[in-house]
């Protein structure tokens, strides 16, 4: 029988310093039974890879036979993303001018990246100030006057690529600036370019049963997913089953969006044994296929 196809976010346990210990976490992925991988190492911050990087990566890769699904790009250093407070190293959503160049930069860096290793799409963050925007609405405009500077400069490049963007949504914000967000952006660039990275835990934080609803409006724009469960109190990241979502009937709705196969899991490991961790994960992965199966057939 033919092995089902199924991917996992690289930074399940954190990400290591030492090399060694990252080759160890992707010969670890394979031997689980993954067969794709998502690269979330560095998915915040402003580090910037190197090319001879990315040829360690893809080799790693090929020599444990794995390929990429996605890849976590990065809005740039870390900050308070609530509020307008200062300037922040690479932030494409910057009105300093060089610095949001820079922030482009960055995202560039990692659709190079994603070109390296095969992937098909970058999932990045958007954050509305929106703490700020509350008290200051006027400064909501030229926000995002910039965000769509920033995405119009990367339109071509994206595209020579091959490589999409896709939109995460965020529970640490209002969830109206999600949507309003998705529905101005999709229907200001192509599904070619831009479409949505659907995190599971993320919305049942911010929809709860909701989330379905969710699923079934934006289905013609899901090119990426992020699976994992809470008992929507704690963004836990835990393994499909281990928390409230109902799995059934959200891959059922996912099973009729765009989206195409393996499903990635975004989950945390929290304990010692990460091999024993990683043949739980894929068991959950297997189930959650399952369903999703099912979904297509029905």
């Amino acid at each position: 029988m033919e092995k089902k196809e199924l991917a996992i976010a690289t930074d399940f346990a954190g990400e290591a310093g030492r090399l060694e210990e990252t080759e160890h976490l992707l010969r670890s992925i394979s031997e689980a039974g993954f067969t794709h991988i998502h690269w979330c190492h560095e998915w915040e911050g402003d580090y910037t890879y190197s090319k001879y990087e990315m040829y360690q990566i893809r080799d790693w890769m090929e020599r444990y036979g794995l390929k990429a699904k996605a890849l976590h790009a990065s809005k740039g250093s870390r900050r308070n993303v609530n509020l307008l407070n200062g300037h922040y190293r690479k932030d494409y959503t910057s009105d300093w001018e060089y610095n949001r160049k820079a922030g482009v930069e960055l995202i560039q860096n990692r659709i190079d990246l994603a070109k390296y290793l095969g992937a098909e799409e970058i999932v990045l963050h958007l954050y509305p100030p929106y703490q700020t925007f509350r008290t200051r609405p006027d400064l909501r405009e030229p926000f995002y006057a910039r965000v769509k500077r920033s995405f119009d400069e990367l339109q071509s490049y994206c595209r020579e690529q091959g490589i999409r963007i896709c939109l995460e949504n965020l529970f640490d914000m209002p969830a109206d600036y999600v949507t309003d967000q998705w529905d101005m952006l999709l229907q200001e660039y192509p599904p070619e370019y831009m479409g949505i990275c659907l995190d599971t835990g993320h919305g049942y934080m911010s929809w709860g049963e909701n989330l379905l609803n969710i699923i079934e409006k934006y289905r013609d724009r899901i090119y990426s997913v992020h699976l994992h469960d809470n008992n929507r109190t704690v963004d836990y990241h835990l393994l499909p089953g281990e928390g409230e979502i109902d799995w059934h009937k959200v891959m059922w709705e996912l099973a009729q969006s765009t989206y195409r196969l393996p499903l990635t899991l975004e989950v945390n490991c929290q304990e010692d044994d990460r091999e024993a961790f990683l043949r739980r994960a894929y068991q959950a992965g297997m189930m959650i296929q399952k369903y999703y199966d099912e979904g297509l057939n029905e």
